[in-house]
C-alpha cells in the first residue's frame, strides 16, 4: 500500500502517542492493498496519514483511488477507513474492517 504523509507539523514535533500510532498503522497495512467492510470491498487504496502535534490533531486513514469513488455502488457507504484504538474502522458505519 502506497503512503502518503501530509504534515502540518514535523515527525520530531509531535508527542510519542502520535509516533506510536502511525508506527502501529504501518505495521498493519505491511503487505495489504485494500481493505473490506461487510458490504464493499475497496482495492488499490493508499494510506495517508496527516501528521499534527497530538493524536487529535493526527488522521491515519486508508481511501481508495480517486476515480474508484465515481464507480460505487449505491449500497456502499463506507469511503475510506480510519485508524482508531489500534484498529481501522468504516467512517460511515464504525464497524472494524479486514485489511487485505
Amino acid at each position: 500500500m502506497q503512503v502518503i504523509f501530509e504534515h502540518i507539523a514535523r515527525l520530531k514535533g509531535t508527542d510519542v502517542e502520535v509516533r506510536q500510532a502511525v508506527n502501529d498503522a504501518l505495521q498493519l497495512t505491511i503487505g495489504k492493498t485494500g481493505f473490506r467492510t461487510e458490504t464493499e470491498i475497496w482495492r488499490g487504496c493508499e494510506l495517508v496519514v496527516t501528521l499534527g502535534h497530538d493524536l487529535r490533531t493526527t488522521t491515519i486513514r486508508i481511501r481508495p483511488p480517486d476515480n474508484a469513488l465515481w464507480k460505487r455502488r449505491c449500497n456502499w457507504c463506507n469511503a475510506y477507513a480510519y485508524y482508531a484504538h489500534g484498529i481501522f474502522l468504516g467512517n460511515v458505519s464504525n464497524t472494524k474492517v479486514e485489511l487485505i
